[in-house]
């Protein structure tokens, strides 16, 4: 694959072409991969085949149910993503989208409280009042978003 940047004086908005042998599989994937990293996701509302554009500013969290990955948006509405839970965080690295458990990323700009639950883990208040469980795995990184150190490990 070749990529070229051209920068442009005066220029305010990106433009991509996307040049390909006719019917390349790969091309969705990429097309799906730059609307994330501009700020949007593509998702289908339940049972509809419309590809819906969600702006990430509305996005709470995003969650698998072994099968799909599913948007979950902050006045409730759900779409399905045509994206797994892994390739949605590759592409929304870099933004305040971050892993809280292996079957949920959370829209950090989204969360309203953070509480300590037992054995480690945490539990995220989001935007809308839905409350996001975030696994031991998971909560060291949380913890240092906020700005708090683990403690250090003792030396035996």
């Amino acid at each position: 694959m070749d990529v070229h940047v051209i920068e442009e004086p005066g220029r305010t908005q990106i433009a991509v072409d996307i040049y390909c042998a006719p019917h390349d599989p790969r091309v969705k994937g990429i097309a799906r991969a730059l609307k994330s990293a501009l700020g949007k996701l593509v998702g289908y509302a339940d049972g509809s085949t419309k590809r819906q554009l969600i702006n990430l500013d509305q996005v709470a969290s995003i969650h698998t149910d072994g099968d799909h990955a599913w948007i979950v948006c902050t006045d409730g509405q759900r779409y399905q993503s045509p994206q797994r839970l892994f390739e949605l965080e590759l592409a929304l690295a870099g933004t305040e989208f971050v892993r809280v458990s292996r079957q949920a990323l959370v829209n950090f700009d989204k969360a309203r409280s953070i509480r300590p639950e037992p054995y480690g883990r945490l539990s995220l208040e989001l935007e809308g009042g839905s409350y996001l469980a975030v696994s031991r795995t998971y909560a060291t990184a949380i913890k240092e978003k906020i700005g708090i150190e683990p403690p250090a490990r003792r030396e035996h």
